[in-house]
């Protein structure tokens, strides 16, 4: 599949020369000059294809180049029939060529690190790209690049990220593997591979997120790892709950938090809460006040709440009271990891 479409940039572009050539000897079949005019412009067309493909890999397209090298020897001949004019106009032609690879390559070499810079910044590596960059400078075909860390005392990620040289020499950041350890008494172990594709949705903190089981949205769409359910490439399948499926989380936290005056503090809440994280809030109810975490739960169209021992509650067991009496967000955001030891009390 590879093969064919390579072979066919070749084709295309000697296809498309073709074309033209027939179009200029139709257009000017009555001029004398047409012959070696068009015989130049053949030869420049030729040096353009051997320059623009010159680094391919594909053993069709590597045939054609030398053909094509055959050719414009043959055209030169043609064109310059005294050998010194064909020595100068090969000299000529290889500084020129040598000059505008140079240019070019240093061009393509400044985007190529651009680019990947971008993607490392994205995508949360950003300050592993001095170790990337030394894989980078032995020249290998394609390395993996490790990268691990404590979340806190029990929880360990490690990353995988894999990167690929292309055609041109540059290195192509095809994706990374998010490897999620509980360090408890089950030591259990979740991983998922981001594809390339992938890697333009997701960063490392949203890998984090969903290997603990979260949900995520992106580009107007809440995913979430499916951990009873695997792929052909052994990846967890990746449950996608789209807008039209139903649920609204700024619906769901008014109806938890409601009379709150601060609705900056709400925006920066819901922000969170669609990033996959789990968020500490603290809810009162006639003079009590209760800490608990909550997390998108878009499969349900709800909010996940627990307790301060991450155990699943509901407002009822919290104020043993109806769910439509108003609560009342009182106190601010804070990470999951800075577990509570507070419980429901009397102010």
């Amino acid at each position: 599949m590879n093969n064919e479409f390579h072979t066919n940039r070749l084709e295309s572009e000697i296809a498309g020369w073709n074309s033209k050539e027939e179009r200029l000897k139709k257009l000017f079949k009555s001029s004398s000059s047409l012959e070696n005019s068009l015989l130049k412009e053949k030869l420049r067309f030729y040096e353009s294809i051997l320059l623009k493909y010159k680094n391919t890999n594909q053993l069709d397209e590597r045939t054609a180049l030398q053909i094509i090298r055959n050719e414009r020897n043959t055209l030169i001949k043609k064109i310059y029939p005294d050998r010194f004019r064909q020595y100068f106009y090969k000299l000529m032609s290889k500084l020129v060529v040598e000059r505008i690879n140079a240019n070019k390559e240093s061009r393509e070499e400044l985007k190529s690190n651009q680019l990947l810079t971008d993607n490392l910044e994205r995508t949360g590596f950003k300050d592993a790209y001095n170790k990337i960059d030394r894989y980078m400078r032995l020249g290998q075909d394609k390395f993996t690049v490790p990268i691990s860390y404590y979340l806190n005392e029990h929880e360990q990620m490690n990353h995988s990220l894999h990167f690929i040289k292309n055609e041109q020499g540059h290195y192509d950041f095809k994706g990374f593997n998010s490897n999620l350890h509980y360090q408890n008494g089950n030591n259990e172990t979740r991983q998922y591979y981001f594809n390339v594709d992938e890697v333009k949705a997701f960063n490392s903190e949203q890998a984090y997120e969903l290997l603990s089981g979260r949900a995520v949205l992106t580009a107007g769409t809440w995913k979430q790892l499916d951990f009873n359910q695997k792929g052909v490439d052994n990846n967890y399948q990746l449950k996608e709950f789209h807008e039209s499926y139903g649920f609204n989380i700024e619906k769901s936290v008014s109806e938890l938090l409601v009379k709150t005056s601060d609705q900056s503090e709400i925006n920066s809440l819901l922000d969170s809460l669609k990033e996959g994280r789990r968020e500490e809030v603290t809810l009162t109810k006639e003079g009590r006040e209760c800490k608990v975490y909550i997390e998108a739960n878009p499969q349900n169209k709800c909010l996940n709440i627990y307790n301060e021992n991450l155990r699943k509650v509901t407002i009822e067991s919290l104020f043993r009271v109806k769910r439509d009496v108003p609560l009342k967000l009182q106190s601010s955001l804070k990470s999951q990891d800075n577990k509570v030891k507070s419980k429901c009390r009397k102010i």
